[in-house]
């Protein structure tokens, strides 16, 4: 309003101008600036989101650590508009004893540590302890299972085979329905990581210095890398293994490097690469007991075993010598696959030669990507032969299907590795198949007057079973698996400055600069060589989990 002389702004307040003189009043402009400056102010839409995820996640106000995770959506206010950012959140699971404890180092990376995956789309990692906490009630999982309450969480794990299997395990025991709700991928740190190289995530363990030093450019990458991986399906396998209940004993390796018996007479693991018995896994678990803290010498000491244990004098485990039948059901009255009884009146299936290995294949790479046995099986082990088809079988992980074979000589293992890649005929004296199906049972020998024994392996876990009864194999589920970009095959070149990592001299920067370039063009180039060999292993999909 104006008033009626001087075309002045009349004063909103009549009270304040009725008590004080005209020429101390203040300006209009000064009194509307004043009413701003004292009325509250709104927090901008940012900082709201992360006040509305801190009180979701059940933590106090100063701990913002697992904030991101719940909300999955946030806003960036700006002169023009407010944008929606999609928070995609990431857990890695660490075992930090893994690959010589190299695993305790990311533990260093701070928290939270959010990459940013497009303009929409932000990923958000959180790293956790696997050993801080009791099974069942361990940190990291309680708050995968929180994040799961809205949709599928990608989860990484941090070691070797045996420790996906551990996290698979331990995730359902918090609930958590591995079917549907995560996305699993890997950080290999294992010994053979076979599990990570069929998946395509590598069988070395990476750099640490990329990755919890610097820029952290190394972990970034691999974090766009986990985000924008396609997840497929995965087949995950119980296995039973039973002794008699009176004479009966499973032993396995101790944290004290010993064979100790364990006070069961039933025990059931979980699968998700292969299972072997016989003289393989006997030398595997002589080298359980000098297991050292590097890949390379772990490496070296199973070589040794398997020179030592193949020796023709000495004393060797074959399959005739455990093993009554294979059985293609849940039980010893299932149909028969083959057998290894000598009775003549028997019409039944028989194993041919006498091998030394049994091993039941759920992905085409074994041994550390050393042996690829299904491939370069040339000839059929049972007669007579029952699947005409079986030399053109092909090894499908989410096909409900388990791939049985044998092979005669462990000193046999180099020449097979060689000549499969090469494509040479060598490996046809060696590896034969046996049977494509599942469910599986293993009826083992019973002798009532002298003890059986049988080494087996699981996922690179080793038992000793003496007078066992049986082994059974039976689909538990079907997970998701991210696939990365890596070759199936064993890693080209030398693991000497992995080993050697912590003395280098090379600066955080400028080593962080090559490795990525030598990283992407290891990649791109193998690329088409994994697409021939398995062609699911090099599907992608950008940016999927901001899609």
């Amino acid at each position: 309003k104006r008033s009626s002389c001087g075309g002045q702004p009349a004063d909103p307040t009549p009270a304040v101008m009725s008590t004080a003189p005209a020429a101390s009043l203040p300006s209009p402009l000064l009194i509307r600036n004043m009413a701003r400056a004292e009325a509250p102010q709104s927090p901008p839409p940012s900082a709201m989101a992360g006040a509305n995820a801190r009180a979701l996640a059940g933590r106090p106000g100063g701990n913002e650590a697992t904030a991101p995770l719940m909300a999955r959506t946030s806003t960036s206010s700006s002169s023009r508009a407010v944008r929606q950012v999609k928070t995609v959140p990431v857990f890695l699971l660490v075992n930090p004893k893994s690959g010589g404890h190299r695993g305790s180092k990311l533990m260093r990376v701070p928290q939270p540590f959010d990459v940013e995956v497009s303009a929409s789309c932000t990923a958000s990692l959180r790293i956790y302890d696997m050993l801080e906490g009791p099974s069942g009630e361990k940190p990291g999982f309680v708050q995968l299972k929180e994040a799961t309450r809205l949709g599928p969480v990608r989860m990484v794990v941090a070691g070797g085979d045996g420790t996906v299997l551990w996290a698979l395990e331990e995730a359902e025991k918090h609930g958590v329905d591995t079917r549907h709700q995560v996305m699993l991928a890997v950080l290999p740190l294992g010994t053979g990581n076979d599990f990570s190289r069929f998946a395509g995530w590598g069988g070395k363990a990476p750099k640490m210095r990329n990755l919890t030093k610097g820029t952290l450019s190394g972990l970034r990458e691999l974090v766009l890398e986990w985000v924008r991986a396609k997840a497929n399906a995965h087949d995950i396998w119980r296995v039973a293994m039973e002794v008699d209940a009176h004479r009966g004993v499973i032993l396995k390796t101790s944290h004290e490097r010993k064979k100790v018996p364990i006070n069961e007479k039933r025990i059931e693991k979980l699968m998700h690469s292969y299972f072997s018995a016989g003289n393989d896994a006997r030398a595997g678990m002589g080298q359980e007991k000098v297991r050292t803290s590097t890949r390379w010498g772990n490496f070296l000491n199973y070589g040794y075993q398997i020179c030592l244990k193949g020796l023709p004098f000495r004393e060797k485990e074959y399959v005739k010598d455990f093993l009554y039948a294979l059985r293609h059901g849940q039980s010893d009255e299932s149909p028969v696959i083959f057998s290894t009884d000598d009775d003549e009146d028997v019409h039944e299936p028989r194993l041919v030669d006498n091998p030394q290995v049994l091993i039941i294949l759920n992905i085409p790479n074994c041994y550390g990507g050393l042996c690829r046995f299904w491939e370069g099986a040339g000839s059929v082990g049972v007669h007579p032969v029952a699947d005409a088809n079986i030399l053109h079988a092909e090894l499908d992980p989410a096909d409900g299907k388990l791939e049985v074979l044998t092979y005669g000589s462990l000193l046999m293992e180099p020449m097979l590795n060689v000549t499969t890649q090469a494509g040479l005929p060598a490996h046809r004296f060696n590896a034969k198949r046996i049977f494509s199906g599942a469910p599986l049972f293993l009826q083992l020998v019973e002798d009532d007057e002298e003890d059986v024994v049988v080494h087996v392996q699981v996922d690179g876990e080793f038992f000793k079973l003496k007078n066992p009864s049986s082994v059974s194999f039976d689909l538990h589920r079907q997970i998701k698996v991210l696939y990365g970009g890596k070759p199936t095959d064993a890693d080209a070149g030398s693991d000497n400055a992995e080993e050697a990592e912590s003395s280098s001299s090379e600066s955080d920067e400028e080593g962080i600069g090559v490795q990525q370039k030598k990283r992407r063009r290891r990649i791109t180039s193998s690329a088409p060589a994994a697409a021939a060999r398995y062609p699911a292993v090099v599907k992608r999909a950008p940016d999927t989990a901001c899609a």
